[in-house]
């Protein structure tokens, strides 16, 4: 019998319960995962039971409790905010693991990197690129040849076309659709129920069919 992995889902608001769903969906299937339950910063969410799962603490109190490193997924929505924290992790020592849904369709050359959440229903069609730390939300398509760079994320529902490009931490809304062969830049948003029919550059917030500019960031400042 394989030994179960120790896991630790890093946050625990309403990502995270989906996080821990689909991990509970895997096991079902396969039991891979020992959860252990959360983590998260928030002193008065210490001790809570959330969709099953307790939280612990911060990550330094848990992993001074703790004589082993776990595996985790950070569940934190907000891309800067999950590189932010993801850097912490990662100084423990813990090791990043990515919950693909049972439900998701994976084209047998797509590749996924470490840390990545795919949810259900969703679909990485062939040569789909994921980086790591990535979220794709429910119901969300990444087309052929397209390429998601780390902390990057697709809300529910969204389209990746393919051959189109996510930078690092670029984000596309609820419903939003990117154009083939597109880019959205560098921590840049494609706001929801938008269509994108040309490239977003680094920082920008873009909305509308077709798509515009309605704010820009300067790159430099892109994930502050």
């Amino acid at each position: 019998m394989l030994q179960r992995r120790p896991f630790i889902v890093v946050g625990c608001g309403g990502f995270g319960k989906e996080v821990l769903w689909s991990a509970k969906k895997l096991n079902a299937a396969q039991p891979t995962y020992e959860i252990l339950g959360y983590c998260d910063d928030d002193p008065a969410k210490r001790g809570q039971v959330i969709y099953g799962a307790p939280v612990l603490g911060s990550l330094e109190q848990v992993d001074a409790e703790r004589s082993a490193k776990p595996c985790f997924l950070c569940a934190i929505g907000n891309n800067q905010i999950r590189a932010r924290v993801v850097e912490r992790v990662l100084a423990l020592g813990w090791t990043p693991v990515s919950i693909i849904d049972p439900s998701v369709i994976v084209a047998e050359d797509a590749v996924v990197g470490v840390g990545t959440y795919v949810g259900e229903y969703s679909i990485l069609c062939p040569n789909a690129r994921v980086g790591n730390h990535v979220i794709i939300n429910n119901l969300a398509t990444v087309g052929h040849d397209a390429v998601l760079g780390d902390f990057a994320q697709i809300s529910p529902g969204a389209r990746v076309s393919g051959g189109s490009v996510l930078d690092e931490g670029a984000a596309l809304g609820s419903n939003a659709v990117i154009v083939q062969y597109k880019r959205v830049g560098r921590y840049a948003t494609l706001g929801a129920c938008s269509f994108a029919l040309a490239n977003i550059p680094d920082g920008a917030t873009a909305v509308g069919n077709p798509a515009r500019v309605t704010f820009q960031r300067a790159a430099s400042t892109a994930v502050n």
